[in-house]
């Protein structure tokens, strides 16, 4: 043989050579290896006594020897195969049994088959989950088309991660991660999981996994109709993350192991953009407004906020989290629903837009008497609320209040029965009082021990209790009928001082029912009042006050006068004569009302208040149908007419005798007389009004407080001086240990 063809046979057996060694790098001919091969199978952690097993197999993935099994080793899902001579590296392994359900944070009421294709010479602990599960078959396939296994898993897995929106963290092989790990990868991973798992039983994921594994096997990607429903499962998932994050380190504790599991919003693709974690604002980012508050006036208008954000924001959540359950929302209580009519546009309302220019509101038109104020928010996909824009609408004076609805005219009624009640027990004393001197029933019936005193005490404490009740609700809504509830309470206690003098006041709900309460000054009680009546004179109706009984809403909707009257009892009561004079001045000049023959010592008069509703004279009364007074002489009228035009002319007659305007004051008394077809007796002008009174007032229960203020109770009613003040019932001195009673009793 010569030497050029020896050398070329040389060659050709080198090369040959050579392509032998490159296949046994491809596993042909390798020899043998022994694999210590350990790792976990997690869901959540397979339980105790759940199997594994291990399956060889060669570089094109096809069935290798025989396979080897164990089982799952506590409830972590911790397993191990020890050693095992394989082949060939690659290996796949298949787990069955019960698992942690995270979702519901218990354990799984059927098993679940998870799957994994490895190469143990990169690694021997290995783990199974729904990742390397969802991988295999892609894996399989990219390996069929002759793609070694090493490039085939490193492509399935970042396209599975991609298809997620997680393909940031693709780097570690799925094989290696464990949701106990506390890293992002884990939450990563927790979160697929849980997107897969949510409203599904074990049956059912079993069946949704494999539709899954084979779209993903076909392609790298899920079909359209997967996405649309994975939507639909982030949505329901979206409330239970925070839940399930707990569920998750709760079950470790419970297994001996301390955990930490990171907030899973971040490792979810909310907004389909193909990147999880990008949809909220990061430390040290924040979304900025041009402004955060508009003035808007009642009209309305249409204004643009600028704005810049770094993640996209929406005017209304995608995505419904646990801080949208509608149980964590601040409602009024059921029973205050209705407290209205139904209004149109009551109301702050506006379109609101985002766009190029930044956030764009329009305002309609406010149809509400007061200022109205209401919110833009801005949320990220998750309904994190990342901006906010308030809205300050100005009020128009001239729209109509809406009337009472359902169930604020069963609130109404409700105060208004204790109120008459009240007021009724009042008058029962008025008449002790008034018949006193020859029958003695001041010190009979006016005791610390007496039913009646208990009773008037807790019929105007209740009343008062109901007014604060709905007015703390209505001021939650509307908030528009907050004068009128205050007015009823002054009205209450003005006849409180007059004839308690100082006593607890209560302008407010008590955080508890039984919250002790010590006696308040009277001149800070009035001082209150007048504030809150003053306000009412303001914004009231100017009208005649008619107070029909037969319609709750004529009697809540009080007109300017009934404030205007108790400001002038409260000034009067302090001796306030001048301002007092102004008030009343003001409703006769206004010529609502007029004299008749009403007579408010005579039951005809009451009879007829009852018939007919109304007199020319009445401007506010109280209806109540009350119990047997217990002595046959008195007489307990159901109408009580509480402010009459007969008391306004008198306390006016009062005003301008103590102003030294005795002749202006002398008309006013004869316009009394001449219309009542009475005459008056008395050394001066004040005495002639305190025999009109006795001879016309005794049902109104307005005496009782011109006689003090007078200095005529002692002389009129045959009294001690201590007797101008009624006991405080002991039955209140008992319960609550901060109240004293008045001296004398």
């Amino acid at each position: 043989m010569n030497i050029k063809l020896y050398f070329h046979l040389w060659v050709i057996a080198a090369f040959s050579l050579l392509s032998c060694s490159e296949d046994n790098d491809l596993g042909n001919g390798v020899e043998p290896k022994t694999y210590n091969i350990s790792g976990k199978v997690e869901k959540g952690p397979f339980v105790s006594g759940s199997t594994i097993t291990i399956q060889p197999m060669d570089e094109h993935l096809q069935v290798l020897g025989s396979l080897f099994s164990s089982t799952i080793q506590d409830d972590l899902g911790n397993f191990s195969l020890g050693s095992q001579t394989l082949e060939t590296p690659y290996a796949a392994l298949t787990a069955n049994g019960y698992f942690f359900h995270e979702v519901e944070g218990e354990l799984s009421s059927g098993t679940l088959n998870l799957r994994g294709l490895v190469d143990l010479s990169d690694e021997t602990t290995i783990n199974v989950n729904l990742l390397t599960h969802l991988k295999y078959q892609r894996i399989q396939n990219l390996v069929a088309d002759g793609m070694k296994f090493g490039e085939a898993n490193k492509q399935a897995q970042k396209e599975l991660f991609t298809a997620f929106g997680i393909q940031k963290y693709d780097k570690k092989d799925a094989s290696t991660l464990s949701i106990a790990e506390g890293t992002d990868e884990a939450a990563a991973m927790i979160a697929i999981s849980s997107l897969l798992l949510v409203d599904r039983s074990e049956a059912a994921l079993t069946e949704y996994l494999a539709k899954l594994c084979r779209e993903f096997a076909e392609k790298g990607t899920f079909e359209e109709s997967t996405r649309q429903q994975m939507d639909k499962d982030k949505k329901a998932l979206g409330k239970q993350l925070s839940a399930v994050r707990e569920n998750i380190m709760e079950r470790y504790e419970e297994l001996g192991l301390q955990i930490e599991v990171k907030e899973l919003q971040r490792f979810l693709d909310w907004d389909n953009d193909g990147i999880a974690g990008n949809e909220t604002l990061e430390e040290g980012q924040e979304v900025r407004l041009e402004t955060a508050e508009l003035h808007v006036p009642n009209e309305g208008g249409t204004y643009t906020v600028g704005l810049s954000s770094p993640i996209p924001v929406y005017l209304t959540p995608l995505i419904e989290t646990d801080d949208d359950d509608p149980t964590n929302q601040v409602t009024p209580e059921s029973f205050f629903t209705e407290i209205y009519e139904h209004m149109d546009d009551d109301d702050i309302s506006m379109e609101k837009n985002i766009d190029e220019n930044g956030l764009t509101i329009k305002v309609s038109p406010l149809n509400s008497r007061l200022a109205k104020s209401a919110s833009v928010q801005l949320y990220d996909c998750l309904g994190n609320v990342v901006g906010e824009v308030k809205i300050l609408q100005e009020g128009n004076k001239d729209t109509s209040m809406p009337q009472l609805g359902k169930s604020g005219k069963q609130i109404v009624t409700a105060f208004a029965s204790k109120m008459a009640e009240a007021f009724s027990g009042m008058n029962l004393m008025e008449q002790y009082y008034h018949y006193n001197k020859g029958t003695g029933w001041v010190n009979q019936y006016i005791h610390p021990n007496s039913d009646a005193v208990h009773k008037i005490w807790n019929a105007f404490y209740n009343s008062n209790r109901n007014i604060m009740l709905v007015k703390d609700a209505e001021a939650k809504q509307l908030g528009i009928y907050q004068d009128y509830f205050n007015v009823f309470s002054a009205m209450l206690y003005y006849y409180m001082v007059v004839v308690w003098g100082d006593v607890p006041y209560i302008n407010y709900v008590p955080a508890i029912d039984h919250t002790y309460i010590a006696r308040t000054p009277q001149d800070k009680i009035f001082a209150d009042l007048k504030t809150n009546l003053e306000k009412a004179v303001e914004s009231f109706e100017e009208k005649r006050n008619e107070s029909l009984l037969t319609d709750t809403n004529s009697y809540f909707f009080l007109s300017k006068d009934v404030a205007r009257i108790l400001l002038a009892d409260i000034c009067m009561y302090e001796g306030n004569y001048s301002q007092a004079e102004k008030l009343l001045e003001g409703i006769i000049d206004q010529g609502f009302y007029s004299l008749d023959t009403s007579n408010y010592n005579k039951q005809e008069t009451i009879t007829d208040l009852l018939n007919n509703g109304s007199s020319r004279e009445t401007i506010f009364a109280t209806r109540y149908e009350p119990l047997l007074s217990g002595n046959a002489s008195v007489n307990i009228p159901v109408i009580i007419p509480i402010i009459t035009y007969t008391d306004v002319i008198l306390s006016y007659a009062e005003c301008l005798y103590k102003n030294g305007k005795t002749g202006e004051a002398e008309w006013q008394v004869e316009k009394i007389t001449a219309a009542k077809s009475i005459n008056v007796a008395g050394s001066n002008l004040l005495e002639k009004i305190r025999d009109a009174r006795l001879q016309l007032m005794l049902y109104s229960n307005t005496n009782f407080a011109f006689m003090k203020r007078n200095n005529f109770a002692l002389a009129v009613y045959g009294i001690e001086e201590y007797r101008q003040l009624l006991p405080i019932p002991m039955t209140e001195l008992m319960v609550n240990p901060l109240i004293t009673q008045n001296p004398g009793y």
